[in-house]
């Protein structure tokens, strides 16, 4: 009999029409096999496709697998119940382990690849039971390192977005249930940190209910006692490893209750430690204290041991409270780097790196623009040169790709921005007159032509600019971030690419079409933010709440390469780059490049703008632009004679990309719009 038929019950006689209905599957069981390797030849390629057939059919499957997730197919369990798994069988076995063991379950190769994705409750039973045949019952049971392992922090990123500890996961957890399962609930009871040995004892108390109701082959399920256990232990895993993600040990978890013991739910009583924090001062102290004051009172009396000891518990105490500090940002540390992969996984996920568009050179757009050459592309989309086909006047088009093009909030949010960008009038702001949607969904924005060159096209060719060039190029952009932030409107991706510097003098601040509307959050999906990682903020690096003071952190960081050459902050690695923003103190420029007329004043205007505090950065870009304004630009050079270092060492930090932590492209040099 054919597996797909293994769900029948067969403890009654069936009547004719059903035999003829198990018979008719079983001559159709070939064909669907057929139809699955297609789509999956064309899915995956036929290389992983012909191993994915043989698999299933070294695992005596049938190619119809059972419970595979596709359109119309049960949507039960996020496939992150898997996910950890299956990252640690596969580095341990291999790919075609893993393979086999999605073929065993009837689950698509897909669910390895993208833990957002959903499987049925009865594959997950099935992938679970295989795991532990070749893991071990122990590893359902622990998931360790690997709950923190990058490729499985996708579905966190919500989660993270606004928990502080991990109560607040837990308080998450239950509230946002549907995101995990839709076959069952969570409730929380309990959640409460108390002090115990200068540390803390975190506890709460989950309940999980089964919903019940999943279909007709419902209480089969149901008698799959060691795969119900199974999916037990999996959530035991997921509550006891969320402290990891904070760099804690895992939670001690006991199961007061189970379904598989025929309770009508499962409890979870759950309790994690945090870090000591006081105890490095203590024992410091208390050890160096009885060290000193010993050896001093045996050598010289009472009197003299005790007041070493006094010294020396002074000194112990003050290098164990180091000790702690440190300890404590270890931890801040951990999480955020964890924060930070799980913002990058999220936006690998939904598919921000999207091909370019195709080269649109010669269509008309609209019925109204005719396109030119390309003058210029990145990472969020390519810029053309266009002509207004019945008024004839020149403009440029972008044309948007990514989240941009895909996603219903995004298209949104972006059409309300632009709506509000039309209304900032000034001249220091590129002007957009239009904003529409061609018919494969790629986002478009008609904006005023320029001619002249980008600040990054000028810092490439031509290397760092005078004080007295640069200072009014400054004070144009802080103006145009003035008229925009009054418009309450975040442009959270300024860098010199962005800023135009037209033939007639006057700096232009471009894309404002991808800023932050600051009264339209409801629009922006929660835990991304677009930015250049050079120039983010430290708030923008964790995606947290930006606002008109993150654009005046970038600021600071593009004043401060445009004239000394050289990046504020330097990492070999992205994620390196987004943690030291948080806390590395950058160098004063008159240090840095003692060789430069960099005046004092200018020095410290830009320094205030890189304070990592948003209460120590200049309130406005009206008081930034006031700052600049009382350096004395006449005395300044306006250009450096020949032989001088006008060019920095090359920065092994140099990324190609914008990020929705991460995002767009830094543009290629763009000559003229």
């Amino acid at each position: 009999m054919p597996s797909e038929a293994g769900y029948l019950r067969w403890d009654a006689v069936l009547r004719w029409e059903e035999r003829w209905a198990l018979f008719a599957l079983a001559a159709l069981a070939p064909l669907a096999a057929q139809l699955r390797s297609n789509y999956w030849r064309a899915a995956l390629g036929d290389a992983r496709a012909v191993a994915y057939d043989l698999d299933m059919m070294g695992a005596g499957v049938s190619p119809v697998a059972r419970g595979t997730v596709r359109q119309g197919g049960k949507e039960e369990l996020r496939a992150s119940v898997l996910k950890t798994y299956l990252l640690r069988l596969r580095t341990e076995k291999g790919e075609r382990a893993v393979l086999q063991l999605l073929a065993t379950a009837g689950i698509d190769p897909s669910a390895v690849d993208n833990e957002t994705g959903w499987v049925s409750r009865l594959a997950a039973r099935r992938a679970l039971r295989a795991i532990a045949e070749q893991l071990g019952r122990e590893a359902i049971r622990v998931r360790g390192d690997w709950a923190t392992h990058p490729e499985a922090l996708g579905v966190l990123v919500r989660m993270l977005r606004c928990s502080e500890r991990p109560t607040d996961a837990y308080q998450y957890l239950a509230q946002n249930a549907r995101e995990a399962t839709r076959v069952g609930t969570w409730e929380i009871e309990d959640p409460a940190e108390k002090r115990k040995g200068g540390g803390y004892v975190g506890s709460v108390r989950m309940t999980y209910r089964s919903l019940g109701g999943a279909g007709a082959d419902d209480s089969a399920e149901r008698s799959d006692s060691e795969g119900e256990e199974l999916l037990c232990d999996a959530r035991a895993a997921e509550l006891a490893s969320i402290p990891r993600i904070w760099g804690l040990g895992d939670a001690e978890i006991t199961h007061e209750s189970c379904l598989t013991r025929g309770a009508e739910s499962c409890v979870y009583d759950v309790r994690w430690t945090t870090s000591r924090s006081r105890e490095g001062l203590l024992v410091g102290a208390l050890g160096a204290a009885t060290a000193c004051g010993g050896m001093v009172a045996i050598a010289g009396g009472v009197l003299p041991g005790a007041v070493a000891g006094a010294l020396g518990a002074v000194l112990g105490g003050g290098a164990g409270f180091m000790w702690d500090r440190s300890r404590e940002d270890r931890t801040s540390r951990t999480f955020e780097r964890n924060r930070i992969a799980a913002l990058e996984r999220g936006l690998e996920l939904r598919g921000e790196m999207g091909a370019t568009p195709g080269d649109l050179a010669g269509t008309v757009l609209g019925g109204k623009y005719r396109i030119g050459r390309k003058i210029g592309s990145g990472g969020i989309g390519v810029v053309y040169a266009a002509e207004h086909v019945t008024l004839g006047h020149e403009v440029a088009v972008k044309v948007l790709r990514g989240a941009a093009a895909r996603d219903g909030g995004e298209i949104a949010r972006l059409r309300r921005e632009a709506y509000i960008q039309v209304h900032v009038e000034h001249p220091n702001v590129v002007r957009v007159l239009d904003l529409d949607q061609m018919a494969d969904g790629s986002i478009y924005v008609i904006m005023e032509r320029l001619l002249g060159r980008s600040l990054a096209d000028k810092l490439a060719r031509d290397g760092i600019l005078a004080p007295g060039y640069a200072v009014p190029i400054f004070i144009d952009v802080c103006r145009a971030l003035h008229a925009a932030h009054k418009k309450g409107v975040v442009h959270r991706d300024l860098k010199p690419g962005n800023i135009f510097l037209c033939e007639d003098g006057l700096a232009k601040v471009l894309d404002f079409g991808m800023s932050k509307l600051a009264t339209a959050e409801s629009l922006t999906q929660a835990g991304y933010t677009l930015g250049t990682p050079e120039y983010m903020a430290p708030e923008q690096c964790i995606g947290a709440q930006v606002e008109a003071r993150t654009d005046i952190y970038a600021l600071g960081v593009m004043m401060y390469e445009a004239l000394t050459g050289e990046l504020p902050i330097i990492a070999q690695h992205r994620r390196d780059l987004l943690d030291l923003h948080q806390r590395q103190i950058p160098i004063p420029m008159r240090q840095r490049r003692p060789d430069l007329p960099i005046p004092e004043a200018l020095d410290q205007a830009i320094i205030k703008c890189l304070k990592k505090r948003l209460n120590e950065r200049p309130k406005s870009a009206a008081e930034l632009e006031q700052l600049l304004a009382s350096v004395p630009v006449e005395r300044l050079p306006k250009s450096y004679p020949p032989g001088m270092n006008r060019r920095a060492q090359s920065n092994a930090s140099r990324y190609d990309d914008t990020v929705a932590v991460p995002g767009a492209r830094v543009p290629a040099p763009e000559p003229d719009r």
